[in-house]
């Protein structure tokens, strides 16, 4: 389902708009770069990650991510990428795991599709957290990807192919427990915890402000 563009940018920047209304005037020009970065990533949608990027970290078991499912208990259960991690919207500041384990990982935000995720990546870069990202167009988007690939026809070109041909090989893995339409000789695959690797510790940065 195509999302309206144009009333999701209002709500993230309503939203933002209420979060720098309550803060601190101090607070407020001390943080006006910080402010001013995250509306230039909100305008171009920096924070995405596309599905195909996020299933190539987990073949190649890329160590430093950790996926974060904030869709209900009812949805998560039913099926979630594998080894990600659930984080209900209500705990999503109060979950101490999630706090520890973002200062040595990049954060991958999931839900159904875009919306809440982005409020959410927002919540979480004004209360400090530093790597976010969002899984462009959820999970919605993730079983339209692996679990019914679409061959290019017509004239296309190797990267198409070749985008694919990677979809096409990685769905099995990629879909967990969901067994894709039509395939009813595969047993059901279990999703095992989660497991989280420590990515490399970057440079020092320069000192950017608050």
């Amino acid at each position: 389902m195509k999302m309206n563009l144009k009333v999701f940018g209002f709500s993230l920047l309503f939203i933002l708009g209420m979060i720098l209304a309550f803060s601190p005037i101090e607070k407020m020009s001390n943080c006006q770069m910080d402010t001013n970065q995250l509306l230039n990533e909100l305008q171009h949608s920096h924070y995405y990650i596309s599905p195909d990027d996020l299933a190539a970290k987990i073949i190649d078991k890329e160590p430093g991510f950790i996926v974060v499912d904030i869709r209900s208990k009812e949805d998560f259960d039913k099926y979630h990428i594998p080894n990600s991690l659930h984080v209900p919207v209500k705990d999503i500041l109060t979950n101490e795991d999630l706090k520890n384990l973002q200062e040595d990982n990049n954060l991958i935000l999931v839900s159904n599709g875009n919306t809440l995720a982005s409020q959410v990546w927002l919540l979480l870069k004004e209360n400090n957290f530093k790597d976010v990202y969002v899984l462009q167009g959820g999970m919605n988007h993730w079983v339209d990807v692996f679990a019914h690939p679409q061959k290019p026809t017509g004239t296309f070109t190797d990267e198409e192919l070749f985008r694919y041909e990677f979809r096409k090989a990685a769905g099995p893995v990629m879909m967990g427990s969901k067994i894709a339409a039509g395939d009813t000789k595969k047993k059901e695959r279990k999703i095992s915890k989660p497991v989280f690797r420590a990515k490399k510790k970057k440079k020092p940065k320069l000192d950017e402000g608050c």
